[in-house]
């Protein structure tokens, strides 16, 4: 049961879960909703109040004496063992509604988890190396534990999901949700319950107003718990990924560059990838391109003004006197996408926003103030520079970063009867917004950055891909095995993001394999040097597009979680559909050992497969048991790699 593929026995689990948490419910007012809120001051029962299905998976709830209707939008998967919902809370009386507060879109209680449950959940990015680090705790005796978000960004501090593991069975969560969000998971005497949502709901509705939750997400499974991560893995590639252009996004091979260079050095640099024949993708322009500072010859991210101009979005005159269009247009010609980096949703004081329409900001708090994407005519302004901005200058990949904490701003501005309410229209209109972007510019890619990958949850994944998942790798000389982490703690959850290599190094290279690769080669310097020599460039290009398919199926590690650099690191991506895979065996740079036993995973045990080492060219084969009862990878040298490819013979 290692494999993402659902049994029949977890497809009627989640089917049978279904029709007793939201179908019963219509009918017995003794059957448990799976959410939950207190309503003027009371806990609410909506199960007693006038209930309608509204198709198969939507079920309305009708407060009759108030008007409050709360309308939960369901959908049972006929391919996952899973069910996923969202729910609109609409105020149809003709005054204010009761308060509504501790609003929590799942609340359950979970009889099927037993003693000693062990929850499994990863960190957050926090621009440290142990970004994205699995976690896990132990439910042994009455006990509560609560994980969530820091300061309004959904993966600052710990990553919305979590796996449930209670003996052979479990149950995989995720949250949909942008801003703050809380898990509380509780040992009681009577079972186990869990609950999450936003930490801070106390609000009305005024007539005809309606409001969105978090996105909840419930897996189910039995066997191991990796059975139910890479279960989730497959049900986002399919249902919660990107389709630019009606096709399954390809995570894209990117090379960074600072924006603080004239438009001839950026098309030099560019023009450099095309001339070697590197199979580059996109061309990727980070901060430092806008607003009115004076152009510095010696520009880098670490000795600019770049912060200071954010709100300032146009180009700046002095390296791109003509605008970004010859860059996009240059670019295009050479069968290049385009990368554009934009911070819109931090204000800087003193910028153009600030000046004309300090109406649309919250804030300032310091120097920054936040857009406030909760205003209908702030959001469609915003919007439709971002969106002119995008067609003059041919951006393919809108790259959208976020570097400030926006809970603070939210609740300075929320009255004590609408607690909540800033971050909420917020996050739903930057969903707007991103949806938006998306049908004007058929074709376009959403890259989700904030300070890194703070943003990462099941509604921007839905949207966007995380590029540059930790700033940990803003600093030049950073270490890889930061990036070996990364992979290792994110790739449990979301399938797709890249890595980054920022020197010319198999060791780093290796150790950013990912679906995307960002190339950062001249973010921190200005000259278009060459990088790297071409054919050892090449050579890792297209071993990364030999293995890139692969990734989108199946993820196990093959050795515990670890940052030490007296240690190895070892995981696997596996297609089944496809039957192939690879491994990526890593020694680290301070190991003293030559040689490691892997236990391939996933594989058919009467078949025999072909495994080919990327480095030597040599094949040999053996049989599907014989790689699942472990074989020898040997690396002579430290900070050493092993790619090993392996299909059906």
């Amino acid at each position: 049961m290692w494999s993402g593929t659902p049994t029949r026995q977890e497809m009627d689990a989640a089917r049978e879960w279904f029709e007793s948490h939201f179908v019963q419910p219509l009918q017995d007012t003794e059957a448990a909703l799976p959410f939950s809120l207190t309503y003027g001051g009371e806990s609410a029962c909506p199960q007693t109040w006038q209930c309608r299905s509204d198709g198969d998976q939507t079920f309305v709830f009708t407060d009759q004496q108030t008007g409050l209707r709360v309308r939960a939008d369901v959908m049972c998967f006929d391919d996952f063992p899973a069910v996923e919902w969202v729910l609109h809370l609409e105020n149809t009386g003709d005054t204010d509604t009761p308060i509504i507060a501790d609003l929590q879109p799942l609340d359950l209680a979970c009889p099927h988890l037993g003693p000693n449950t062990v929850l499994h959940w990863s960190k957050g990015s926090d621009c440290d190396i142990e970004d994205f680090a699995p976690q896990q705790a132990t439910f042994y005796n009455q006990w509560t534990r609560a994980i969530g978000s820091a300061l309004g960004r959904s993966s600052h501090q710990a990553l919305p999901f979590f796996n449930l593991e209670s003996g052979d069975h479990g149950m995989v969560g995720a949250i949909g949700w942008s801003g703050s969000w809380q898990a509380e998971f509780t040992r009681e005497q009577e079972g186990f319950r869990v609950r999450a949502g936003m930490p801070r709901t106390h609000l009305c509705l005024h007539p005809q107003e309606s409001i969105r939750t978090p996105r909840i997400l419930l897996l189910f499974w039995q066997g191991e718990p990796l059975h139910g991560h890479n279960m989730l893995r497959r049900l986002i590639v399919h249902h919660h990924t990107p389709r630019p252009g009606g096709q399954l996004l390809q995570a894209p091979v990117c090379n960074a560059v600072w924006g603080e260079n004239t438009a001839a050095q950026q098309i030099a640099k560019a023009r450099w990838w095309v001339d070697s024949e590197l199979p580059l993708e996109y061309f990727w322009i980070d901060a430092g391109w806008y607003g009115d500072g004076a152009f510095r010859e010696d520009s880098t991210v670490f000795n600019s003004e770049w912060a200071g101009h954010v709100g300032n979005w146009w180009p700046n005159r002095g390296p791109y006197p003509e605008g970004l269009a010859p860059v996009g247009n240059a670019l295009r010609e050479m069968g290049l996408g385009f990368v554009l980096w934009f911070e819109p949703e931090r204000v800087r004081e003193g910028t153009y926003f600030t000046r004309e329409h300090p109406e649309w900001l919250l804030g300032p708090i310091g120097p920054n103030y936040l857009f406030n994407l909760g205003l209908p005519d702030a959001r469609a302004a915003l919007t439709e520079l971002v969106s002119g901005i995008i067609t003059e200058a041919g951006v393919t990949c809108y790259r959208q970063d976020f570097n400030t904490d926006p809970a603070p701003f939210w609740n300075a501005a929320d009255a004590p009867d609408r607690v909540g309410m800033g971050e909420i229209r917020h996050i739903e209109g930057l969903y707007a917004m991103w949806d938006e972007l998306l049908e004007r510019h058929p074709g376009l890619v959403i890259d989700n950055c904030s300070s890194g990958g703070r943003r990462i949850d099941l509604e921007t994944v839905s949207r966007s891909i995380p590029l540059w998942r930790s700033d940990y790798q803003c600093f030049p000389g950073f270490d890889p095995v930061g990036m070996q982490g990364q992979t290792q703690g994110l790739s449990r959850w979301v399938p797709l993001s890249a890595g980054a290599c920022d020197r010319p190094d198999t060791y780093a290279f290796r150790s950013a394999l990912s679906p995307g690769m960002v190339i950062t080669t001249n973010i921190f310097e200005r000259d278009p040097v060459e990088f790297a020599p071409p054919d050892w460039l090449r050579r890792m290009m297209e071993q990364h597009q030999r293995v890139r398919p692969l990734m989108y199926g199946d993820f196990y590690p093959l050795l515990p979680y670890s940052l030490d650099n007296e240690g190895w690191a070892a995981w696997q991506w596996h297609r089944p559909d496809l039957g192939e895979g690879c491994v990526v065996a890593i020694r680290r740079p301070q190991s003293a050992i030559a040689g490691i036993e892997a236990a391939v995973r996933g594989l058919d045990e009467a078949v025999a497969y072909e495994v080919e080492d990327l480095d030597s060219g040599r094949v040999e084969t053996a049989q599907g048991a014989e790689l699942a009862a472990g074989f020898t990878i040997r690396i002579d040298e430290r900070s050493g790699t092993r790619l090993l490819v392996y299909r059906e013979a």
